[in-house]
């Protein structure tokens, strides 16, 4: 069985890489072999500026990166509750609401905004500014371009991604009624306005 060593009151891994001058992190966050939290942002001569934030609860598997924000944001932020699979890459200035799956191997692009209870699948590749709405579900080895809205409460699949049905299973699991989804629909367009 892996050990890990309890952390300002997280379990996290001994071979873990963490920038703790540059994360801000709650309680009960589980953070595995390999992973590691605050290397420079992958955008190439853009600075470095900010913190990553993380809140509560959340699972990281082995190999997960979280890259550093920069100026365009200034912050790379994380939720609670959320799932984070092995060898999955959050780039520079992402947003991760509360209760998200990223599968294994799932690439973020930088400032990428994904709403709550999103579940992307495995090898799922998203474009740099995307916002992924909540109670979606994208298949795995789906590609979201740059021009493709993902709404929320439908189940996504494709390269390039196309709406398949609406997410029944997600929507009725989470007690999820017409205006529910009519307010999260709201808060997509907002937030994509914003990105």
């Amino acid at each position: 069985m892996l050990k890990f060593k309890k952390i300002k009151g997280n379990f996290i891994h001994p071979t873990a890489v963490i920038n703790w001058n540059s994360l801000t992190i709650g309680k009960n966050n589980i953070i595995g072999p390999y992973v590691v939290i605050g290397n420079k942002a992958q955008w190439k001569n853009k600075k470095n500026k900010g913190k990553i934030i993380i809140g509560n609860n959340n699972v990281f598997n082995e190999y997960a990166n979280i890259h550093l924000p920069t100026t365009l944001k200034k912050k790379t932020y994380i939720g609670n509750e959320n799932y984070i699979m092995n060898s999955t890459t959050i780039d520079h200035d992402c947003y991760l609401e509360n209760n998200i799956t990223l599968s294994s191997n799932v690439i973020l692009g930088g400032n990428v905004h994904i709403m709550k209870y999103a579940n992307l699948g495995i090898k799922t590749i998203v474009h740099q500014n995307q916002v992924i709405g909540s109670y979606s579900m994208i298949g795995m080895g789906s590609l979201i371009t740059k021009n493709k809205k993902i709404i929320p409460g439908y189940v996504y699949y494709g390269k390039p991604i196309k709406k398949v049905r609406k997410n029944k299973f997600s929507l009725i699991k989470n007690k999820i009624n017409v205006k529910d989804l009519q307010f999260e629909n709201k808060r997509f367009k907002k937030i994509l306005s914003n990105i």
